[in-house]
């Protein structure tokens, strides 16, 4: 994995940031906030391939039947938050970069959750929601948990079931949605 150097400091990418959420910038600005934007989500291949070795080996004490899925968010999604968020700044986005671990029952994914909790590793756990104690309105179950790798780089990991995923997929096809 070749590891993409940082090309702008964070105080110009959430100045790129700030030119795309905005609907008037100068054309000009919009190529650099976009270039800027291109660096920055290439930077975080490399601290979310090391989160994805990390969860990885736990898996592998907890449920060797998981399915781990890696994703760097799409720049329109990126923008669409920065401009549906006014409080939003790119560098400060935990969902940048993510990572689903689908286990195959609910106790497992608390076991990875308390894994997470409870051991010392080289990645900060920053933040978490539970939303299977605490479900959303839409009827979604999951724990999400925001880590910092290298200080810097912020990793969404979502942890959830296949009867989850399953229950997701079956709501999102009754509305005519999919995945895809």
């Amino acid at each position: 994995m070749i590891k993409i150097e940082p090309q702008f400091s964070r105080s110009k990418v959430k100045k790129a940031g700030k030119i795309l959420r905005a609907d008037n910038s100068p054309a000009e600005e919009q190529e650099w906030a976009e270039e800027v934007l291109t660096n920055w989500r290439g930077i975080h291949f490399y601290p979310l391939n090391t989160f994805r070795a990390t969860l990885t080996e736990k898996l592998k004490k907890i449920d060797e039947n998981a399915l781990v899925v890696q994703r760097l968010k799409r720049a329109p999604s990126v923008i669409s938050k920065l401009q549906r968020f006014d409080n939003m700044y790119l560098p400060m986005m935990q969902d940048l970069g993510g990572l689903r671990a689908i286990l195959s029952n609910i106790d497992l994914v608390r076991a990875l959750e308390r894994n997470y909790r409870d051991s010392v590793f080289s990645h900060q756990l920053v933040n978490e929601k539970d939303y299977i104690q605490y479900p959303k309105e839409s009827g979604y179950r999951g724990i999400h948990l925001i880590g910092v790798v290298a200080r810097r780089f912020r990793v969404k990991l979502t942890l959830i079931s296949y009867l989850i995923t399953r229950l997701s997929v079956e709501r999102l096809a009754c509305h005519g949605l999919s995945f895809d």
